[in-house]
């Protein structure tokens, strides 16, 4: 998936004084020498013909392996005008933004996108940093920049056909419809689910807001779109449905769509633990890199990948045994983080607390328990 690195940068320029060429040096924090950008293409109108320099307030330390310092290849999209909605404080605004849930402002924002020979599709996306364009050598006419818009579009498909070659493999042995998959083959098949899945995400994040979105998205993933005509009374019938629907309260009682199975309710009860502690104690904030968040994070995770493995189970289902130890890995997977990310956080206090001590050998029992599971199914499956 993309390089998003807009985080991690210092400071950089861009140069596109040249027409058909994009140059510029991006800080990154951390690292010791700049990412040197040598592009086929062209900005778009804002920028082309200019230099743009920028810089960030708060840049944080990231992970860098396989990232190259030289980033040879075509330009994307590239504009410091891109016009987004930027949350504010409900306190500071007022006017036709300000009266909702989430009051925002429509601001512009720094979008830099290149395509480049080793690391693919790297993007600098923010409303944060502070930056100024030089007066431009050269302009853009209007049809040179549609033109530039379609090369985008083409490095953007070029990028994901790309990504699903390499999600196909050619020693792939195709399974017939009437056997059962092995764990292996389970594992093979949900990193592609999830591949696409990634696919799919990158692609309504940069198109959901074009008129054109749908058509982008499938054309890119190689799907075919029928058109559909609805007459208009159906789909004035249709919306009307829907529209009630939504606001029709829901009778239902919500916990019989919980799956009952010992594992998921003792790791649902860390879970809410983990939160209580946690929030008691005021440790949790927003920033992402707060352990306690991500020890939150990463045990509710965790139930949802149990909920995924054993809701055939608590349904009485019989579930190919295959399936279910693959599912399982990723779960045990998410413990392990768990864990680890509880240390982590725990390294940050001169005194290990007992609620800490239990969730710890809470975690540890899941892990046996998902250990023995796994045994299980595979001597069924065997």
């Amino acid at each position: 998936m993309a390089w998003r690195i807009d985080q991690f940068v210092v400071k950089g320029e861009i140069h596109n004084r040249a027409p058909g060429d994009v140059s510029g040096l991006i800080w990154l924090k951390g690292l010791n020498r700049p990412l040197e950008l040598k592009l086929k293409g062209n900005c778009y109108r804002d920028l082309a013909g200019a230099k743009l320099v920028f810089e960030n307030p708060k840049p944080v330390e990231g992970d860098y392996s396989g990232l190259d310092v030289f980033q040879d290849g075509v330009v994307g999209d590239m504009t410091a005008s891109k016009k987004v909605k930027i949350p504010v404080d409900p306190d500071e605004i007022v006017g036709q933004f300000g009266n909702g849930k989430h009051p925002y402002i429509i601001g512009n924002c720094l979008y830099l996108e290149w395509f480049s020979e080793r690391n693919g599709r790297v993007l600098i996306e923010t409303t944060d940093f502070d930056w100024n364009v030089s007066l431009p050598s050269w302009t853009l006419s209007e049809t040179d920049e549609v033109d530039q818009r379609l090369k985008n579009q083409q490095a953007m498909f070029d990028f994901m056909d790309n990504l699903s070659q390499a999600i196909e493999t050619d020693d792939e042995q195709e399974i017939p419809v009437t056997e059962e998959m092995n764990e292996f083959q389970w594992e093979a098949f949900l990193q592609k689910s999830d591949a696409r899945s990634d696919m799919l995400l990158e692609l309504f994040e940069k198109y959901g807001d074009d008129p054109r979105c749908e058509e982008l998205v499938a054309e890119a993933m190689g799907w075919e779109i029928e058109s559909v005509e609805f007459p208009e009374a159906e789909q004035d019938d249709w919306e009307s449905q829907t529209e009630g629907a939504l606001f029709q309260e829901d009778e239902s009682d919500p916990e019989e769509y919980l799956p009952n199975h010992p594992l998921i309710s003792e790791m649902m009860d860390i879970t809410s633990r983990i939160f209580f502690e946690t929030e008691s104690r005021k440790l949790l904030n927003d920033e992402t890199s707060n352990p306690w968040n991500q020890l939150l994070w990463h045990s509710q995770m965790t139930v949802s990948k149990l909920i995924g493995a054993l809701e055939e189970v608590t349904r009485e289902v019989d579930p190919e045994p295959g399936f279910v130890v693959a599912t399982l890995k990723r779960a045990l997977h998410l413990v392990h983080m768990t864990i680890s990310t509880l240390e982590a956080a725990q390294s940050l206090q001169t005194k290990h607390e007992n609620w800490q001590l239990d969730i710890r050998r809470s975690l540890f029992g899941v892990r046996e328990s998902i250990l023995d599971l796994m045994q299980t199914y595979r001597r069924n499956g065997a």
